[in-house]
C-alpha cells in the first residue's frame, strides 16, 4: 500500500492492470502442468523420477515463450513502449511464479505440505526484506518491479535446489511420447487455470479499458487485501487437493477431509470477513495521499470484497474435492458461465459505478458459482453435504457479527474490540465442536 501511496494510483493502476492481464493468460506459463503434477504423483508417487525431469524441461520453454507470446497480446490491445516493456517483465514474473510452483508441487504430491506452506511464502517475504531498499534509493514503480523478478528468480533456484536435496537430481530431458501423454491429461487442468485467470483479473483489465487507470489503481488497491487473505486458501487448499487425490477410492476418508477442510478454510475468513466489514477502512492507513473521495471508493469496494472473500472461503472446499477426483470438466463450465456473467454486468455497470460495479459482480459470481459446486458435489459423489455444520457456522458468523456491534457500543478502540471479539471467537468455535485439538493433531501435515 505505502508503495501505491507514493508513486499514486495511476501509476499502481498501469502496473495493476498489466499485471492482470498477464494473469488474464496464465495458462500459457504452465497449460495445467502443476495442478496434473500433485494429482498424478499424490495417487502414484513412483512416477517422480520419470515425469518430472520432463515436465521441467517443458516448464523452462513456457517461461520464455510466454512472455514473446503476451506481447503481441499486448500490442493487438494498444499498448506500446514503456507499457510493453513492463509487460514482459511482468509476464517474465508470472511465468518465474509458475515455475516455483512446478517445484511446489511436487512437494504437495509426496505429501509435503509443512515444506509447501513455507516456500509458498518466501518470494513475498524476500520482496518484503527487498523494499526497503526502493525507499532509501528512491521509490519508484520499474524499481518495484525489478525487485519483484529478482525475488522470484531466487526463490525459483532454491525451491529447485531443496528438491534436488530431498529427492536427487531432476534433469531437464526432453522425452516426446512422455510430453505427449502428459499434456494430454494436463488440459483439462489447463483450461481451469485459463478460466480461474480470467475470473480473477478480468475485472482490473476492464476497469482500466472502461474507466481509466485512476479508477483501476483504486479498485486494486481494495483487491489487494482480498489477494493477501486469499492466500491462506492457497495455503490450505492445495494440501486438501493433494489429500482427495491421495485417498481417492476411500470415499470414508474424504467424507472427513471435506468435513474438516471446510472448517479449517472457513474459520479465519470468517473472522477476516467480519473485521473487514467493520474496520476494513483501517487497511486503508498507508494512503495518506488520496483524497477522501478516493478513500470512499476503496472502502465502498473493500467491504463488499470482503463478502466475496467469506463466500468463497466458506465452500470453495467442495470445488477442491471435484477437480481432485475427476470433476474437472463441471468445475470450468461453472467458471466459464460465472466469467460471461462477470464480463456483461461489468461492460453494463462500470461506465457507470466504476470500481464499485466491479466488487459487487464479483461477491455475484463468487456466490453463483459456490453454489454450483456444493449441489453437484451432494448430487454427484457419495458423501453428505454438512448441513449441521453449515448451521453451526452460519450461527458463529452471526454471532461475530453480533459481538463486534456490541463491543463497539461498549469501547471505541477496534484493536482492543478485535482482540476481545477473536478470542470469545475461538472459544466459541471450540465450544460449538467444530473443531477440536484432536482434529488438529491427528491431521499430519
Amino acid at each position: 500500500m505505502e508503495i501505491q501511496d507514493v508513486v499514486g494510483h495511476e501509476a499502481w493502476g498501469m502496473y495493476a492492470a498489466l499485471f492482470a492481464l498477464g494473469y488474464l493468460f496464465l495458462v500459457f506459463a504452465d497449460l495445467g502442468i502443476n495442478p496434473y503434477t500433485t494429482q498424478k504423483l499424490a495417487s502414484q508417487p513412483e512416477l517422480m523420477k520419470t515425469h518430472a525431469p520432463g515436465l521441467l524441461s517443458l516448464k523452462i520453454i513456457l517461461m520464455f515463450f510466454y512472455p514473446i507470446f503476451m506481447l503481441g497480446v499486448g500490442w493487438i490491445l494498444g499498448y506500446e513502449g514503456v507499457e510493453l516493456y513492463f509487460l514482459a517483465i511482468i509476464c517474465l514474473i508470472h511465468a518465474g511464479s509458475q515455475l516455483m510452483s512446478f517445484f511446489r508441487a511436487n512437494f504437495r504430491a509426496m505429501q509435503r505440505f509443512q515444506i509447501d506452506a513455507y516456500l509458498s511464502v518466501f518470494d513475498r517475504i524476500f520482496l518484503l526484506l527487498l523494499v526497503p531498499l526502493l525507499f532509501y534509493t528512491g521509490m519508484s514503480i520499474d524499481g518495484f518491479i525489478y525487485m519483484r523478478i529478482l525475488s522470484v528468480g531466487v526463490g525459483a533456484i532454491l525451491f529447485y535446489i531443496l528438491l534436488v536435496r530431498m529427492y536427487g537430481k531432476i534433469k531437464a530431458s526432453f522425452d516426446k511420447s512422455l510430453l505427449k501423454k502428459s499434456l494430454k491429461s494436463s488440459m483439462p487442468f489447463a483450461l481451469m487455470t485459463l478460466l480461474y485467470s480470467v475470473h480473477d483479473k478480468v475485472d482490473q483489465v476492464m476497469i482500466e479499458r472502461i474507466a481509466g487507470q485512476l479508477e483501476t489503481g483504486l479498485y486494486a488497491a481494495a483487491y489487494r487485501w482480498i489477494d493477501a487473505f486469499s492466500m491462506y486458501l492457497w495455503i490450505v487448499l492445495p494440501i486438501f487437493f493433494a489429500r482427495f487425490a491421495f485417498y481417492i477410492k476411500d470415499k470414508k476418508e474424504q467424507q472427513g477431509l471435506l468435513t474438516f477442510g471446510q472448517v479449517i478454510a472457513c474459520l479465519p475468513i470468517i473472522f477476516i470477513s467480519v473485521f473487514g466489514l467493520f474496520y476494513g477502512d483501517k487497511l486503508l492507513f498507508l494512503f495518506d495521499n488520496s483524497s477522501p473521495e478516493e478513500l470512499e471508493v476503496m472502502q465502498a469496494c473493500l467491504r463488499i470484497l470482503f463478502l466475496a472473500l467469506l463466500v468463497n472461503g466458506s465452500f470453495t472446499i467442495f470445488s477442491t474435492l471435484l477437480t481432485s477426483t475427476g470433476y474437472v470438466k463441471f468445475v470450468n463450465q461453472v467458471i466459464l458461465l460465472s466469467i460471461l456473467l462477470n464480463i456483461g454486468l461489468n461492460a453494463y455497470f462500470i461506465p457507470q459505478y466504476g470500481a464499485i460495479a466491479s466488487a459487487w459482480t464479483t461477491l455475484l459470481s463468487f456466490s453463483l458459482a459456490n453454489i454450483a459446486y456444493v449441489l453437484y458435489a451432494g448430487l454427484k459423489l457419495k458423501i453428505y453435504l454438512p448441513f449441521r455444520q453449515f448451521a453451526l457456522l452460519l450461527l458463529l458468523g452471526a454471532g461475530l457479527y453480533g459481538l463486534f456491534y456490541g463491543l463497539g457500543q461498549m469501547f471505541d478502540n477496534w484493536l482492543l474490540i478485535s482482540s476481545i471479539a477473536g478470542i470469545i471467537y475461538s472459544g466459541l468455535a471450540f465450544a460449538l465442536k467444530l473443531i477440536s485439538f484432536e482434529q488438529i493433531r491427528s491431521f499430519k501435515v
